[in-house]
């Protein structure tokens, strides 16, 4: 072995198991050569310009071998929530965006092009230009229901993967007439990131709820005993059970998230119930929180109609 084939091996070992065209005439290799070694050494072409010397070990072999060919490629889609911990995304397929503009493929790699991929939507995961998890969150909303982005979303949210904020700002900048997955997410969206009903509307509906439901009416905007200066939403206080109405912002500042179970345990400790419900639970599911309330109310002793 020649010190040029021994040079392609070690980049190809490094680099997903493929070498470009230029790079091996930059090591001294002629045409005739790479002809030659794609016939007695089993090198195959696997896209323009572009030879695979050693077989691929596994998704992230082909995956590796994708960006390095196609200088422009950023990892996408399914690949991107693996590289970012998504969990609830199959594992193990091989997905890279590329400008509208290209035109060629990868054998074996699933390839997207679009034109809105803007320089804040990427970012460097060792040496890998790959999808932010805002804009990998987007990109899968083309193929999914609503309902399965909202627990993705919810997971990513619960563990700071991703900010809220900053979804809904990548869902205004790429948002377009027939644009795959927006609609999705703008219904995601609408029940936790703000929107245009503020908290009293929510409470007004919900208290509607439990009078449409036959259910007491609570005590409103009642004073923690143990808290000056705070207040629950709704609270009946002789059953020591207080209802928290959370209003279309889903915690955008995930330290509300952290305060708001704080104050769930220190009313657990004052011998409270606390019950949280969101604005999807009582405008989509407004049965589910009655029947909710009405199991905990009933058992203690309250009379209902």
């Amino acid at each position: 072995m020649d010190e040029r084939d021994r040079r392609a091996l070690e980049w190809a070992a490094r680099h997903g198991g493929v070498v470009t065209r230029d790079m091996l005439r930059d090591w001294g290799f002629t045409q005739n050569q790479i002809k030659g070694r794609v016939r007695r050494r089993g090198w195959a072409s696997v896209g323009r310009g572009a030879y695979r010397i050693i077989p691929p070990r596994d998704h992230r072999d082909l995956l590796l071998a994708a960006i390095t060919i196609h200088e422009n490629a950023v990892v996408s889609h399914e690949s991107a929530a693996e590289i970012h911990g998504f969990s609830r995304v199959p594992k193990g397929r091989v997905v890279v965006t590329m400008h509208t503009r290209t035109t060629h493929d990868f054998v074996g790699v699933t390839t997207h092009r679009t034109h809105d991929l803007l320089d804040d939507h990427v970012v460097d995961v060792s040496g890998w230009r790959v999808t932010t998890p805002e804009r990998t969150v987007v990109d899968l909303a083309a193929w999914r229901r609503p309902w399965m982005m909202g627990a993705i979303v919810d997971d990513l949210a619960a563990r700071r993967l991703v900010d809220l904020e900053t979804l809904a700002s990548v869902v205004r900048s790429v948002a377009r007439r027939g644009k795959p997955g927006i609609t999705t997410m703008r219904e995601v969206l609408e029940s936790r990131v703000g929107a245009s009903r503020d908290q009293s509307e929510l409470e007004r509906l919900a208290r509607q709820l439990l009078c449409d439901a036959g259910l007491p009416p609570p005590v409103a905007e009642y004073p923690i005993p143990w808290a000056p200066g705070r207040r629950f939403d709704d609270a009946y206080p002789d059953l020591q059970l207080a209802l928290e109405w959370g209003g279309r912002r889903y915690h955008g500042q995930l330290e509300a998230f952290d305060v708001d179970r704080a104050r769930d345990r220190e009313a657990t400790v004052h011998g409270w119930r606390v019950l949280r419900f969101t604005w999807a639970d009582v405008v989509d599911r407004p049965q589910m929180v009655a029947a909710t309330i009405r199991r905990l109310i009933v058992p203690l002793g309250r009379t209902v109609g």
